[in-house]
């Protein structure tokens, strides 16, 4: 029987805060990931059962909207189901709301079906879109356009992938990629304002050992939230890998 939604409960842990006792925008994503994965497994086609068939997924893209994000101890439900299928892409969406009912957060998300050893993405057969079946309701509208490459970048910094970097598919944890583009935006905005809007495109994997490079560059902003525009590239490979979008609201 297909499950089309699923719904999984979170309290926020000291050690997924950050330095203002806030779920960092990692830990949002990993919630997100996690929710997921679970969906994925309650359906009956989680991940040891593709790994098997040498199936799997890979995010391809990622709109994230708070309005706020949880604090330290705070209880939060994540929702999350399939709105579409397309060839080898599934359109997840995500709300997350507080305890008291009050959406805080949506998500959507661009996910790829792939043969895991050849790194080919597979039309999604039958049997995995009739287990999560669909539920037609748009978390963000009009979530995926463009995004920017850079023309003006200012060099944030150059990370290594780590072994603690890697997931499953033996690629840096989409997650780490999050973190690594936040470094760039200075430290002051993250004090006084908040990452309202994260939008994402992943293009490359990083893999064990290489070299990460990443820019930022503030561009005008957008309905009074600063805006930046982020790329992630590997110098050994020469490849963009990354690119990204964030917008920073004003703290209250």
């Amino acid at each position: 029987m297909p499950t089309s939604t699923y719904q999984r409960d979170y309290e926020v842990r000291y050690y997924e805060t950050n330095f203002l006792l806030e779920a960092s925008p990692v830990t949002i994503l990993g919630y997100l990931e996690e929710t997921a994965t679970l969906h994925s497994e309650t359906a009956g086609i989680g991940i040891n059962k593709l790994k098997a068939a040498g199936r799997g997924w890979v995010v391809y893209r990622y709109h994230l909207q708070m309005e706020r994000y949880p604090r330290w101890r705070e209880h939060i439900t994540i929702t999350t189901w399939v709105e579409n299928f397309q060839r080898c892409f599934a359109h997840r969406d995500f709300y997350i709301h507080d305890a008291g009912g009050n959406l805080i957060g949506r998500a959507a998300s661009v996910w790829v079906f792939l043969d895991i050893h050849k790194k080919k993405p597979l039309r999604i057969p039958p049997q995995v879109t009739g287990a999560y079946g669909l539920y037609p309701e748009v978390a963000v509208p009009g979530a995926f356009t463009d995004l920017p490459s850079l023309e003006k970048p200012a060099t944030a910094g150059e990370f290594t992938v780590r072994m603690a970097d890697l997931d499953t598919n033996h690629h840096a944890n989409n997650k780490r990629y999050i973190g690594w583009i936040l470094e760039g935006v200075p430290l002051e905005v993250h004090r006084t304002a908040f990452p309202a809007t994260i939008e994402v495109l992943y293009k490359k994997d990083a893999r064990y050992g290489e070299h990460i490079h990443c820019e930022c560059q503030e561009i005008p902003a957008v309905e009074g939230d600063r805006c930046y525009l982020h790329r992630l590239s590997c110098p050994e490979r020469d490849l963009e890998l990354t690119l990204a979008r964030t917008t920073w609201r004003e703290r209250r």
